[in-house]
Order: C-alpha cells, then sequence, then structure tokens
C-alpha cells in the first residue's frame, strides 16, 4: 500500500509539471529604427552638357537634402539601408521608411518656390556607396500627397513587401528614393538633426517564449497539493505504529 501511495504522488507532481511545461506560446514583436548606412542626393538637369532624361548626373552631398522638379532638371534624394541581419529573422511583419520635412523655401532647376503636391517613393537594391545611377534604377512604392504639409511633418511610406523582398533575395541593402511628383520642392532634414533624418522602422516578431496560463498553474498548485497530502497519509500510519511500541 505504501508503494502505491508513492507511485501516485509522483505521478500527481509528474503530472503537475508536465501542464506547466505545456504553456502556450507568445510572441512578442520588436521593433527596431535603422539609421541609414548613406544619404545622398542626384541631380539630373540640362546644363548644356547633359540633359533632362531622367538619367542620374551628379551625386549630390548629403548635407545638401532636396527634393526638387523643375523645367531644367529635378533633384532626388536618396538613403540606402543595411537590412542583411534581417536573413535570419524572416519574420517582418511592419517595414515603415520616414523622412522629415524641413522647408519649403526651395527653388531652382527652373522652378520657383511651390509645393511639389507629391513626394514619390522609389525602392532598389542598394550596395551602400551614392551612386548617380540610383535615379533610373528604381520601382515605384507609392506617393505621398504633401500639399497640406508644414515644416516639420514626418512622411511616411510603408515599405514592409520590399523590405520582405529583399530580404527574401540576401540583398544587403534596401535603397530609398524620394522624388517630387510635380513642379516644386522642398528640403528634408539631415544628420545635422538628430533623429530626423531619413529612418527604417522594422517590427518583427520573437522567437515565441512559454507563458503558462492561469489553469496551468493554478493545476500545478493542485498537482503539488495532493503529493504532499498523500506523503503525510503514508507516514500517519508508521508513526501510530512506533507509539503503540
Amino acid at each position: 500500500m505504501n508503494n502505491l501511495y508513492h507511485k501516485v504522488a509522483v505521478a500527481s507532481v509528474c503530472t503537475a509539471l508536465g501542464f506547466a511545461l505545456g504553456a502556450n506560446q507568445e510572441a512578442k514583436a520588436v521593433s527596431i529604427t535603422l539609421q541609414p548606412t548613406t544619404t545622398f542626393g542626384v541631380l539630373d538637369v540640362n546644363d548644356g552638357v547633359n540633359s533632362f532624361d531622367g538619367i542620374g548626373d551628379e551625386v549630390l552631398p548629403a548635407e545638401l537634402p532636396i527634393v526638387l522638379k523643375g523645367t531644367q532638371g529635378e533633384a532626388a534624394q536618396f538613403a540606402e539601408f543595411n537590412i542583411g541581419s534581417f536573413s535570419q529573422i524572416p519574420n517582418i511583419i511592419s517595414a515603415i521608411f520616414r523622412a522629415d520635412i524641413s522647408s519649403f523655401q526651395v527653388s531652382g532647376l527652373g522652378a520657383n518656390v511651390t509645393n511639389p503636391g507629391s513626394l514619390r517613393l522609389f525602392g532598389f537594391a542598394g550596395n551602400g556607396t551614392p551612386d548617380a545611377s540610383d535615379l533610373e534604377a528604381g520601382v515605384l512604392l507609392s506617393s505621398v500627397d504633401v500639399s497640406g504639409l508644414s515644416p516639420g511633418a514626418v512622411v511616411e511610406w510603408d515599405v514592409t513587401g520590399f523590405v520582405n523582398q529583399g530580404v527574401s533575395n540576401n540583398n544587403p541593402f534596401a535603397g530609398f528614393g524620394i522624388r517630387a511628383l510635380n513642379v516644386g520642392g522642398l528640403s528634408l532634414k539631415d544628420s545635422s538633426f538628430p533623429g530626423s533624418q531619413p529612418r527604417l522602422t522594422v517590427e518583427t516578431a520573437e522567437v515565441a517564449e512559454p507563458v503558462p496560463e492561469p489553469t496551468t498553474i493554478f493545476g500545478s498548485a493542485i498537482g503539488l497539493w495532493v503529493g504532499g497530502w498523500l506523503k503525510r497519509k503514508k507516514s500517519t500510519p508508521q508513526n501510530k505504529t512506533t507509539s503503540q511500541g
């Protein structure tokens, strides 16, 4: 009989621990904001040597973050991000590209100070270095209306599909180009405004972690209580026998 009590007690404890280890799996989202590996501008201009033809002619420094379109040329802004590490975390659930507007007081290339109305975002597989050819390398991702915005506004594009495709293709860099849709221009905030230069916020899901349910915790407590009760039940007859002797 004592052996029976012992087996039941052990079985109860093991069952309780089994419930505890068989908890639900909960995935926690992690948000990571990437700073660009490089930012630069590209100029396409009709200057007597080059023609305004949609092909990049010259790389502009990051210190001139101008997005401008006129009758004589265009200036676009580019940013590239290292996404190589995400090849180990393929479950990207969101990717948002953001840029901050600094001013609309921009003119040139045959355009007066005018709000361009809309900004187009192009995506391309980057290489981590500025290239004038990036102007014609991208594919149109989407456009954002900026006609009612003021300086200081944050413009954002959902680029989840593009980033996931880049990770799937093992592209080391994701590149984005911002171009004006209509005649007009603006300037963007750059690295001289900490936290405001173009950035990419990626949200991923962590590896699921075990999280015990309330019923599981309750079941564990019951199992351990039953085990203790049976142990006391087993020792009671022995105590009585000893006292009678």
